[in-house]
């Protein structure tokens, strides 16, 4: 009688481990902004809060809640299930060892979204023409913390075929229509991608053309024409291609990354922003209509939407534990009734 009692005790137990938590029908999927001050190219300039008051109005409409972070810390991302990282502004533009171990610690709690845009190395007035290696080795950081296989290259994309009036407003040539990529991708073939930088692949401690990192879980989004081509501004070389190469490159990527939660956290990477001005969620730009808002949306609702990463443990941790639980009571079970 009592091994019947205990065997019934751990399956209450499993069940009350393995049951879903009770979650509001109200309850939102959290979108932050990185609005560290400071940090963000053009993002005081009218349009440039323009489209961010657009982007806003659009994730709210969408039933999504927007949260303008002043700093990244791990109280200010708890309850965030998004996260956009902007384009630099400068030399001080940096995060700090202190927010990339928050940006990881929160990615890999799994079913986590984050956007990494980024911009070329074209050097403004305010900076030092030799080197504008930060704009895409800050962004670096933080994909280099996540796990995830993709980077920015130091350098910038022009494309003299598919343009806006002039090659460094580059414009979308083709979109993936594969897979899940589509799904991303869908009702949305022209996307302004404004003086880029362009996204490339990491393997094996190298920076390595992004075909090398193409998979199942690592896939492109928008690409150039064949015209496009591989500029440098400053006295920094690219470091997967060489300057003037032409070719396809990939100016927007995705990847799902898996996390020790047994979840797929995801990633999307632009060699242009989300933020700030002439940023990608735009609809017209000199003349060139664009459908930059529906790649955004689209965006979100597939990084949003939460994936078991293959051979993961259904539930991670709490079926592990509830495993746990079965096994001891069990044994506890059978050595009550030897004893008896």
């Amino acid at each position: 009688m009592r091994k019947i009692y205990l065997l019934g005790l751990a399956a209450i137990l499993v069940f009350a481990l393995l049951s879903p938590p009770t979650v509001s029908a109200q309850e939102k999927k959290v979108v932050a902004i990185d609005l560290t001050p400071g940090r963000v190219k053009d993002i005081e300039d009218e349009w440039a809060q323009k489209l961010l008051n657009w982007l806003e109005g659009n994730l709210t409409a969408a039933g999504y809640e927007v949260k303008e972070l002043t700093a990244i810390t791990p109280e200010a991302l708890e309850g965030v299930d998004a996260l956009v990282i902007g384009k630099m502004k400068d030399y001080n533009s940096v995060f700090s060892s202190t927010e990339i171990n928050a940006i990881k610690e929160w990615f890999n709690e799994g079913g986590k979204f984050i956007w990494v845009g980024a911009d070329s190395d074209w050097v403004e007035p305010y900076l030092n023409p030799e080197d504008t290696s930060f704009k895409a080795g800050e962004p670096n950081k933080v994909l280099e913390a996540i796990g995830s296989s993709l980077r920015l290259e130091y350098g910038s994309l022009e494309d003299p075929e598919s343009n806006a009036g002039a090659a460094y407003r580059v414009v979308s040539y083709e979109a993936n229509s594969q897979g899940w990529a589509g799904d991303i991708t869908a009702g949305a073939p022209k996307v302004l991608f404004h003086g880029p930088s362009f996204v490339v692949g990491y393997k094996d401690g190298s920076f390595v053309p992004f075909s090398e990192v193409e998979s199942d879980t690592c896939v492109w989004l928008y690409r150039s024409s064949p015209s496009g081509t591989v500029v440098s501004h400053d006295g920094v070389d690219p470091k997967a291609h060489a300057v003037g190469e032409t070719g396809q490159f990939v100016e927007a990527a995705a990847e799902k990354v898996a996390t020790p939660s047994g979840k797929y956290s995801k990633v999307i990477v632009t060699g242009e922003s989300l933020i700030g001005d002439r940023n990608i969620f735009n609809t017209e730009y000199h003349g060139v209509t664009l459908q930059g808002p529906t790649f955004v949306m689209n965006a979100f609702a597939w990084g949003l939407t939460v994936e078991e990463a293959p051979g993961a443990i259904p539930g991670g941790m709490t079926t592990i534990a509830a495993i746990v639980v079965i096994i001891i009571i069990i044994i506890v079970a059978v050595l009550l009734f030897k004893k008896k």
